[in-house]
């Protein structure tokens, strides 16, 4: 929670229109609201029920709205949103070129992206070592937390595996905006990238 709330502090400003983008049971909708005064309208995206159901029990606000959808088809108006953020959620997209495209069309001129999420370090040896970590170790420690459920951590792994470098994902975000400040985390296992859209 920690390095969400570092992102939203740095990012998000009283009465912006925020959208939280696969935002699953809320956890990152709720942190903003905890960590922001007079927030504005808030809208949670997810594609799917369950979790938009789970974070309508986590989120009650009168200015929360939630939303199904996915990152490559935000179902939004163009410059819809002051700030677009994304916890742990935007390396499940399906194209990620395609999202972060939606994700530009979405925002006002002036807007800001939030992302807070797993990295894949540039070097090879911090690269190994993260992925020992996610393949081992996470399980490990869900295992004796959790019992056999706790297992399902292994499959951040594979997710791991697919995700781009960090050099690779921060010349994406630079194709589409004109400032990106990329801050990692963990030996670079964990990113926030802040990326603003100038008109």
């Amino acid at each position: 929670m920690v390095y969400r709330r570092e992102g939203i502090l740095k990012t998000v400003e009283s009465n912006d229109i925020v959208l939280d983008a696969g935002a699953g049971p809320g956890v990152m909708s709720q942190i903003l609201l905890q960590s922001v005064q007079d927030t504005g309208n808030l809208v949670l995206l997810d594609p799917l029920k369950v979790m938009l159901s789970q974070a309508r029990k986590r989120v009650v606000d009168k200015n929360s709205h939630f939303s199904l959808g996915v990152f490559e088809n935000l179902p939004f108006r163009d410059k819809s949103f002051d700030v677009v953020m994304t916890g742990f959620a935007l390396r499940d997209a399906g194209n990620l070129y395609v999202s972060v495209m939606e994700v530009h069309r979405v925002l006002k001129d002036g807007g800001r992206f939030l992302i807070v999420d797993l990295g894949k370090p540039n070097n090879r040896f911090f690269r190994w070592i993260i992925g020992m970590h996610w393949r081992y170790l996470v399980g490990l420690l869900g295992f004796i937390a959790a019992g056999r459920k706790g297992l399902l951590f292994t499959v951040l792994y594979t997710t791991y595996q697919k995700l781009l470098t960090n050099k690779a994902q921060k010349s994406l975000f630079e194709e589409f905006f004109s400032e990106v400040s990329f801050q990692t985390r963990m030996l670079g296992g964990l990113v926030i990238v802040r990326c603003k859209k100038t008109g």
